[in-house]
């Protein structure tokens, strides 16, 4: 592989798929980005103000700020157990709770002592115990953060609540979408050497993730959602556990695996939380040099809370996932593996 990591190559879907994300949730609203679902959701509700972990992506924060939505913080990590903590928030009338699967590794949780509607964000783990036995009363993901799309949100009730209206696809998502689409079928003709030059889709990437930030609430476009019709999401969870499980043979000195609550959760990826930030800088520094791209989930303002700003400025997520054959996924481990003995 050229290269690892960062956004989605487009990969054609295998014929007759054993299960889709529409067999799980089959009364789910599709949008245009995740966010865009807690948007429409706080715009039909009674909703005045609705509660969000510290630790969350703060370009999605401005996004719903500027939309409208009133934002209260509440404190949680992934090293946190936020189940206490959120029986014991000063809620008010007309206030919503949002809280976080981080990374795939939280397991199914109650929603006992929590007098306001509870929102769930499932974008690390669609198909885990959590999101499928959820008892909240909405449920949201980001799908391209997951899934090879060029766009998705989804929102569902596991109450069966319903939407008052639903949302239409706009004509500037329809561009939006289909410049994404265009740039993932280069990138799939960059990475089999029959593209010379990354700017032929980056660039593409680039500004539409850019548009994003700005883009009014859209339905998911067409080809999207034909793409999710016929993707087997059973088969690259699977394939996503099995590469995790090969990297995670790895030893890590200097960093600690962040481990899955229990076996029915599915790691977003190989998240390392290392000793220190400066470590953390040049491993990451040396993955790059070696064309692997890994996330930061995500970079959080510094604040009072040492220990939120020691996580954010400390963790690094290393793709994993399904996109990867098994001789792929074996480079990958031999390049982290000596970047680590250098450390």
């Amino acid at each position: 592989m050229k290269e690892f990591g960062s956004d989605f190559h487009y990969l054609p879907c295998q014929d007759s798929p054993s299960r889709t994300l529409m067999d799980y949730y089959p009364n789910a609203t599709y949008y245009a980005v995740g966010r865009h679902a807690l948007m429409d959701l706080f715009a039909q509700s009674a909703w005045k103000r609705l509660w969000v972990p510290e630790y969350f992506c703060h370009d999605v924060l401005a996004s719903l700020q500027r939309s409208g939505v009133a934002l209260k913080l509440y404190q949680d990590s992934p090293l946190n157990d936020e189940r206490k903590t959120l029986q014991t928030l000063p809620y008010e009338e007309g206030d919503a709770l949002l809280r976080v699967n981080y990374f795939g590794l939280r397991t199914k949780r109650s929603c006992d002592g929590i007098p306001v509607p509870v929102i769930e964000d499932h974008t690390h783990d669609l198909i885990g115990d959590w999101a499928t036995n959820s008892i909240a009363d909405w449920c949201i993901a980001s799908l391209r953060k997951t899934l090879p799309l060029a766009e998705g949100g989804i929102l569902w009730s596991p109450k069966g609540l319903r939407l008052r209206a639903y949302p239409d696809l706009t004509s500037e998502n329809e561009l939006l979408a289909s410049m994404r689409w265009r740039a993932m079928r280069k990138k799939t003709l960059y990475l089999n050497d029959l593209v010379d030059n990354k700017n032929e889709f980056r660039s593409d990437l680039i500004s539409t993730e850019e548009k994003i930030d700005v883009l009014s609430i859209s339905a998911m476009d067409d080809e999207s959602l034909s793409y999710i019709r016929q993707f087997d999401i059973d088969q690259w969870y699977r394939r996503k556990r099995e590469n995790r499980e090969r990297l995670k043979e790895i030893s890590f000195d200097c960093a600690t695996v962040l481990e899955p609550e229990n076996a029915a959760c599915n790691p977003f990826s190989l998240t390392l939380l290392f000793d220190s930030e400066t470590q953390r800088n040049q491993y990451r520094s040396y993955l790059i040099n070696h064309s692997i791209y890994p996330a930061i989930l995500w970079v959080i303002p510094r604040t009072d809370d040492t220990e939120l700003s020691s996580f954010s400025s400390r963790m690094l997520s290393v793709h994993c996932d399904a996109r990867y054959n098994r001789e792929e996924m074996m480079q990958l481990r031999h390049i982290i593996a000596k970047g680590l003995s250098m450390l």
